[in-house]
Parts: C-alpha cells; sequence; structure tokens
C-alpha cells in the first residue's frame, strides 16, 4: 500500500509542475512575446482615433470583425463597409496627416511600417481608413 501513495504522490507533483510550466509559458508568452494591445487614445487631446475599415478582400463580415476587434481596443471605427475594388495587400489611408494615429492602427493590426498611404481630404474628420486586402489572415485580428 505504502507503493501506491508514493506513485500518487509522483503523479499528482508531476501533473502540478506541468501545469506551472504551462501558466508560466503563457504568463511569458502574453508579457513579452505577444503583449495585449492598449486601448489606444491620443494623451494630448483625449480623442479617440477615428477610423473606417473597408473590406478589399471579398470575405462576407471581415470588415465586421474587423471592426469588432477594433472597437475592443478603444477605436472609433464609425464605418464597417466594401472598398469599392479588389486589393491584395492590406494598408491604412492617412487621411489627416496624423501620423501618430496611423502608426497605433497599423501597429494594431499588425501591418508592416510600409503598409501606410497619404490621401490627405480635409473635408474627412477620420484620421484614417484600412482597408483589408487578400493577405488578411495575416492580420493580428485573425492570427
Amino acid at each position: 500500500m505504502p507503493d501506491v501513495r508514493r506513485i500518487l504522490r509522483w503523479f499528482a507533483l508531476v501533473v502540478l509542475s506541468g501545469v506551472v510550466l504551462v501558466l508560466g509559458i503563457s504568463f511569458v508568452w502574453r508579457l513579452l512575446v505577444r503583449p495585449p494591445i492598449e486601448a489606444v487614445t491620443e494623451s494630448e487631446t483625449g480623442t479617440v482615433i477615428q477610423l473606417r475599415v473597408l473590406n478589399g478582400a471579398g470575405v462576407p463580415e471581415l470588415a465586421r470583425r474587423v471592426q469588432q476587434y477594433l472597437r475592443r481596443r478603444g477605436f472609433d471605427v464609425v464605418e464597417a463597409g466594401n472598398a469599392p475594388t479588389p486589393v491584395e495587400r492590406s494598408y491604412v489611408v492617412d487621411h489627416l496627416g496624423d501620423s501618430v494615429a496611423t502608426e497605433r492602427v497599423v501597429y494594431a493590426v499588425g501591418l508592416p511600417a510600409d503598409a501606410v498611404r497619404r490621401q490627405i481630404d480635409s473635408d474627412l474628420v477620420l484620421h484614417c481608413s484600412l482597408v483589408i486586402g487578400a493577405d488578411w489572415q495575416m492580420l493580428r485580428p485573425f492570427r
């Protein structure tokens, strides 16, 4: 009978050690490798970054899914719709010349820094537009 207890203790120790190891790896992963994206507001003005999301990939409900992802992170996505034409690579269009706002959007969705296009339009009140292309599966909301 003492052998059974010893085996059960070792088994419990191995299981608990495994759980602690998995939790530790998960903690390090979330802290260092893939930290959570903070809700983004401009510190100087206290205003939220406003943008629109356009689906250029032709996948149903894609813009709405990205809209929800960005809203959970504090962005004000005022419109989610379809792009006029299909696009291969996703990009962000800067409408106000606010490079900080566009950089935060680029970071939030996981685009490269060269995915920003400037198209200043003083009639728009949006900071930028995010156009989701055929490479949508590589973006952060879908990983």
